[in-house]
């Protein structure tokens, strides 16, 4: 009697589990799909003041470098060159690499002595990811790698990442503040109480104790806003 039970018992758990976990994930809501507010309609893009002299002043790799249409919440492709510039540690960050370069027709680009990164069908924040992820094995770096991409196709950018509901890059308009740049973005995380923002320029990070405090700072093409998860 007590095998027949338990035969009899152990699928309703199965389906009572089943249906718990299927009832979750309705209950739980994907902060994927959350929609963002459309971008701006820009009347000036700000101008890239931080050219290295001897780089081109236009995203254009090489004579063949094609132009081609950009969006800066869609995904990279062949044609799509990026200005690039990557910094080494966090108290006195050091340049280690600044270029033009382009995605080729099998979704790679060349960084130097780091080698290739594979960033072909990738958004911007997940090539600024491949990219670090390359620095640090290609070059065996132990310490803090922080890439700042300041243009695609001539469009400059910014990035915002941290305690926000996806890590994204806009478009850099003149006279933008962090606050405009975090909003556009989507904002924080749902129900999120932090406060604390970074500005994070040439490798190198300041603190702000709010959004608010933060606006006396007009960010630059290259800038990495990171809101902060736990301040």
């Amino acid at each position: 009697m007590f095998r027949v039970s338990c035969i009899l018992v152990l699928p309703l758990l199965a389906c009572l589990s089943l249906g718990s976990c299927a009832m979750m994930k309705r209950l739980t809501p994907d902060f994927s799909k959350i929609p963002k507010p459309p971008l701006p309609s820009f009347s000036t893009l700000k101008k890239i003041t931080r050219i290295i002299p001897g780089m081109p002043e236009s995203d254009q790799a090489n004579a063949e470098d094609p132009r081609v249409p950009f969006n800066a919440r869609g995904t990279l492709g062949y044609g799509h060159t990026l200005r690039i510039h990557v910094y080494e540690g966090a108290r006195s960050p050091e340049r280690i690499y600044n270029g033009v370069v382009m995605v080729d027709e099998k979704g790679v680009i060349t960084l130097g002595q780091a080698g290739s990164a594979r960033i072909g069908g990738a958004t911007l924040p997940r090539a600024a990811e491949a990219i670090a992820a390359t620095f640090r094995v290609g070059m065996n770096i132990g310490r803090t790698v922080t890439v700042h991409i300041l243009s695609v196709e001539d469009t400059p950018v910014v990035s915002i990442r941290g305690d926000v509901i996806s890590d994204e890059f806009i478009p850099a308009w003149e006279d933008m503040t962090l606050e405009q740049a975090v909003r556009v973005s989507g904002g924080r995380k749902l129900g999120s109480t932090n406060h604390g923002v970074y500005l994070i320029r040439e490798g190198v990070r300041r603190f702000f104790s709010s959004l608010e405090q933060a606006n006396e700072v007009e960010p630059e093409p290259g800038d990495i806003i990171e809101l902060s998860p736990d301040i």
